[in-house]
């Protein structure tokens, strides 16, 4: 039998700073949206995470798309989508608060609304033409027998961290390639270690135009899975978070055209570094969660269970107790303050910009019309987002942003796998059924050290970021500035 959880805490209770805020709005919609996902936790995806991570262990291609439909009910897939396109509006800080508690209950299956989230945050940056296009498609699925869903897609079988970080990618061993062909561009190569890529819609896809150049023509597609020359060559068999698929994908001239370049050509190493900034304080969440949910399976276990009788009366395991609260409540604050910094500081006046704001009081009826659609497509419109961007924002504050992010992101990860291991040690072989979940989260845990970037790529761009404060390079240049390069 499944040992309870312990009782919940409130968003001030986890962090301090919050309660001085009292009764602000965002406070409240933080909390409802915790409370949200805590409930759609608890009833459809703790009950079930052992059964699934068991079942994808033996068929790593086997999915379960009745948790995808549950999700999407409970608003699990819309909150980063803009509220002009009909969804939530969510930033960083919505994001982390989410995957912190979808992750205590089963990281595997949270990473699939994790992943459908990053395949999303490109577009966020790519300007308001992608309001009404597949970000509208995803929100009219939602009721679907099955909703779409999307990913992200930079890793490569020989260049993983190396496609993370602008200095690396420049001599990275990247072969995938896009060449320019009337109306559009066709994309080869293979991408691999792709979450939800063999079973996403559509998929947000980097590579360069000029494989001699990859670092000067990193560019963002956004591919059709269901496009000629897509294929799916495997999926990996994954020791944790195995209810997400881990994909390895083939392209062979598959087709994009021009109104779905995501941004403009050769600014997706920009467009990643944001992206970067932006989901870290999140997987900084999947860790604290993962640990959260080893802890609090062990403190019910300690005090409910006959087998676990006089142990806490014994001071070391107090001691033990109290380090892995410490560690979880440090790992928590690290991944708050990386998400708020981005979203108060670095982003948050890109989207409360008055032209922003205005243009999403424009009814998506109208935003729609084929002339008005080819305006917030075209090559001007793109300079004007970028134009934007740098109005809004600047290197320092969007690299401080970043290397917060990363600290949070490595310590995030670092300290699930502490607790997980801690929790194991503590509980022996004598805690019975939730020794399996104890064992599974620190499979799980492991995954938090190596995707969004290894720790120690994070930790480079905590050292430039903070400890040398040299400007990573965050945002792509202006049209004048493209315009001067030899």
């Amino acid at each position: 039998m499944m040992a309870p959880v312990t009782a919940q805490r409130t968003l001030p209770e986890r962090f301090p700073r919050l309660a001085h805020e009292g009764g602000r709005g965002q406070v409240r919609e933080l909390e409802r949206l915790r409370a949200r996902a805590h409930s759609f936790a608890e009833q459809f995806i703790r009950p079930r995470a052992l059964e699934i991570d068991q079942r994808t262990g033996e068929d790593p291609g086997w999915f379960d798309w009745d948790l995808v439909r549950a999700g999407a009910e409970h608003g699990m897939l819309r909150f980063l989508i803009p509220a002009p396109a009909g969804g939530g509006g969510g930033l960083a800080t919505h994001a982390a608060i989410v995957m912190e508690e979808l992750c205590a209950a089963c990281p595997g299956i949270a990473l699939i609304y994790g992943a459908h989230a990053l395949g999303i945050s490109p577009l966020l940056f790519a300007g308001p033409a992608q309001w009404d296009g597949v970000l509208s498609e995803l929100i009219a699925s939602e009721h679907s027998e099955r909703p779409l869903l999307m990913a992200c897609a930079i890793t490569e079988p020989e260049a993983g961290t190396d496609v993370e970080d602008p200095a690396l990618l420049a001599r990275g061993r990247v072969t995938s390639h896009a060449r320019r062909v009337p109306g559009g561009f066709r994309l080869s190569g293979t991408k691999r270690f792709i979450s939800n890529g063999s079973v996403a819609r559509w998929i947000t896809m980097l590579m360069p135009t000029d494989p001699r150049r990859p670092a000067q023509t990193w560019t963002c597609f956004l591919v059709d899975t269901r496009s000629e020359g897509f294929t799916v060559a495997r999926v990996e068999h994954k020791m944790g978070q195995r209810a997400c698929p881990a994909a390895e994908l083939s392209l062979d001239e598959v087709f994009v055209p021009e109104e779905r370049v995501v941004g403009r050509e050769g600014d997706g190493t920009a467009a990643t570094m944001i992206v970067l900034a932006c989901s870290r304080p999140p997987v900084g969440a999947i860790a604290t969660g993962i640990a959260r949910g080893a802890y609090e399976r062990l403190l019910a276990w300690l005090h409910d269970d006959r087998a676990a009788a006089g142990l806490l009366g014994r001071q070391h395991v107090q001691l033990t107790l109290a380090y892995m609260e410490e560690e979880i409540h440090l790992a928590r604050q690290a991944y708050l303050d990386a998400a708020m910094e981005l979203d108060q500081r670095a982003l948050g006046s890109v989207m409360s910009n008055p032209a922003v704001r205005a243009l999403g009081h424009v009814p998506a009826s109208i935003r729609g019309r084929a002339p008005v659609r080819r305006l917030l497509s075209s090559s001007r419109a793109r300079d004007a987002t970028v134009a934007l961007l740098h109005r809004s924002t600047d290197e320092q504050a969007l690299t401080r942003a970043l290397a917060l992010s990363s600290m949070a992101k490595a310590r995030g990860g670092d300290v699930a796998m502490r607790v997980t291991g801690t929790a194991l040690e503590l509980a022996g072989l004598r805690a019975g059924p939730v020794r399996a979940e104890l064992e599974k989260l620190w499979r799980d845990a492991k995954l938090t050290q190596i995707y969004e970037g290894t720790n120690q790529l994070n930790r480079l761009e905590v050292y430039r970021g903070l400890c040398e404060r040299e400007p990573i390079g965050c945002l792509p240049p202006l049209r004048h500035e493209r315009r001067s390069r030899p």
